[in-house]
């Protein structure tokens, strides 16, 4: 929590306020706080919770002063005058999102996202949490798709990954014509990441 004052936030461990002060909710249930310490030139308060927020869950806070006047188990600054007491408040989340451990799946359904072929140009698309890597140090190497066009090979001369579209983008050294029955397979170089 940070706090607007002239002066420096009261950090005196005998007059931080009572953990009991303050009532934290997550997704609406009470997490108890732990410990309240006192950050004065930054003019913060750290409040420690029972329970670890994760990504995505909504937090309130809300601070009770103890008394209607000045006293030391209150949120003060060094000149001894008290915080007002707040209503539930909104908190930001910066709790991280875990990290994503699920790999991109090829779309093999549907009209628009299943594999399509136009001309040289073989678009696959996939599902993903997040956008697919298009750096280009680690691209796919051209040989590790097979296409067999009418059951003969088509060599992959170019492999484009579009991150946000979440598609991979083959090009074939043979443009395949209307009718033709198209195949590909893929062949991920290791068993890790």
């Amino acid at each position: 929590l940070s706090f607007s004052d002239t002066g420096n936030l009261d950090a005196d461990a005998t007059h931080k306020p009572a953990n009991g002060a303050f009532t934290v909710l997550v997704n609406g249930v009470a997490n108890a706080v732990t410990n309240v310490s006192v950050e004065p030139q930054a003019k913060t308060v750290t409040l420690t919770l029972s329970t670890a927020v994760t990504h995505g869950q909504t937090v309130t806070v809300a601070y009770a002063d103890p008394t209607t006047g000045n006293d030391a188990n209150a949120i003060q600054d060094t000149a001894g005058n008290d915080a007002a007491s707040f209503a539930a408040t909104a908190v930001t989340n910066n709790t991280p999102a875990p990290p994503d451990t699920t790999p991109p799946q090829l779309i093999t359904t549907g009209d628009t996202t299943r594999p399509k072929v136009t001309g040289d140009q073989l678009v696959l698309s996939f599902n993903d949490t997040g956008n697919l890597d298009a750096d280009q140090a680690h691209k796919p190497a051209n040989g590790a798709f097979t296409v067999l066009v009418n059951g003969i090979a088509n060599a992959v001369t170019n492999v484009s990954v579009e991150a946000q579209a979440k598609t991979v983008t083959l090009t074939l050294s043979t443009a395949v014509s209307h009718g033709q029955t198209v195949t590909v397979a893929y062949a991920d170089p290791t068993t890790g990441n």
